[in-house]
């Protein structure tokens, strides 16, 4: 006898424990079908994945309707996304909703086809609350409190993963956002330290601390193309300004830019300035009819894909850096007027 209450008061920790790993993810997404239907795009299926790699994590299921129901059981807490597959013509797309991956019942809302509410477990609950509260204050024209009410956050929640989505929400295209950001990592806890998406992103970060900067002496490269060298110190350094449009014929900004590039090249190339274009992961092909279309006069170094990025630390175009006559950094990160007023500096 007391061997069989024994045996079965096992039984119910076992079930018990089996019962805390249990999650389900459901909701109406109801908005965003009705939106996709007027595209011509249908959704019909959805699975869970892993944020960043998505990596699958369920297999595929179908919707219920506009209703989307996954679930399992989860040993520890992870940073997923639910994917809805969207069958488009000429192939497969999936809109992404990001998510905490624990025990309970998550539960997705959304007010419309563009924004979605996750909520039902701790960290999902934690997590947007928060982010409607920064929400609101952005729209109210106040973002020094938005990025204070974020930095709070992030260390209020320094040991769980919340603090990871926040902290890769966080400015993250400068130098001094990155002299910002990096000191909050280092105070959270190894949770959220060695997270694969905060390793990228403090790399990112620390690339940017690296890469030349204004003051800096300018870093050459060589590029091969159609059996010839050629190199930045072809043109930078050689006693001319230099503006360098690292560009792809792609970048729709940046064929938006051309224009006025162009218009600075013409009024300024007699005054001991010239523009130069440098084609960053680009077929040389494909830069070639871009630079037909936009009739576009000034020098150009072709095929240097990853060549200059890597170098130069960027990994969105356009990147701009004008170029002192001596090859020092004046200025870099240059867009529209910002290009204009710099140049009117140093001709007066």
């Amino acid at each position: 006898m007391k061997k069989t209450i024994i045996t079965t008061m096992f039984a119910l920790v076992a079930m018990t424990a089996a019962a805390q790993n249990n999650y389900t993810v459901s909701g109406d997404v109801t908005p965003m079908i009705e939106e996709m239907n007027k595209e011509g795009v249908s959704i019909d299926s959805c699975y869970l994945a892993v944020f960043g790699s998505w990596e699958p994590i369920t297999e595929k299921v179908a919707l219920q309707g506009n209703k989307v129901a996954v679930s399992g059981k989860v040993e520890k807490t992870q940073i997923a996304a639910l994917l809805l597959e969207m069958k488009i013509p000429g192939g497969v797309r999936t809109q992404r909703i990001p998510l905490f991956l624990e025990p309970g019942n998550i539960v997705i809302t959304q007010d419309d086809w563009m924004s979605c509410r996750v909520g039902g477990t701790p960290l999902n609950d934690a997590l947007f609350a928060a982010t409607r509260e920064i929400g609101k204050t952005q729209e109210a024209g106040d973002k020094d409190k938005a990025l204070q009410l974020t930095k709070d956050y992030i260390l209020q929640h320094r040991n769980d993963l919340s603090a990871v989505l926040m902290l890769t929400a966080l400015p993250h295209a400068t130098v001094a956002d990155a002299k910002m950001v990096l000191p909050l990592v280092k105070q959270c806890g190894e949770i959220v330290q060695q997270h694969p998406l905060t390793i990228q992103f403090t790399e990112r970060l620390n690339t940017l601390l690296a890469r030349p900067q204004e003051g800096d002496m300018f870093k050459d490269f060589a590029v091969e193309y159609d059996g010839k060298t050629t190199r930045l110190s072809d043109y930078v350094g050689r006693g001319k300004y230099v503006l360098v449009d690292f560009w792809a014929s792609w970048c729709g900004p940046c064929r938006a830019e051309i224009p006025n590039i162009i218009a600075l090249h013409e009024k300024y190339k007699d005054r001991n300035f010239t523009a130069l274009g440098v084609a960053v992961n680009d077929k040389p092909e494909a830069t070639l009819r871009a630079i037909e279309q936009d009739s576009i006069p000034y020098p150009q170094i072709l095929n240097s894909q990853a060549t200059a990025p890597t170098l130069y630390g960027f990994n969105s175009i356009p990147e701009i850096i004008l170029f002192a006559p001596d090859g020092t950094i004046l200025a870099r990160g240059l867009r529209g007027v910002e290009i204009e007023k710099k140049l009117a500096e140093i001709y007066k």
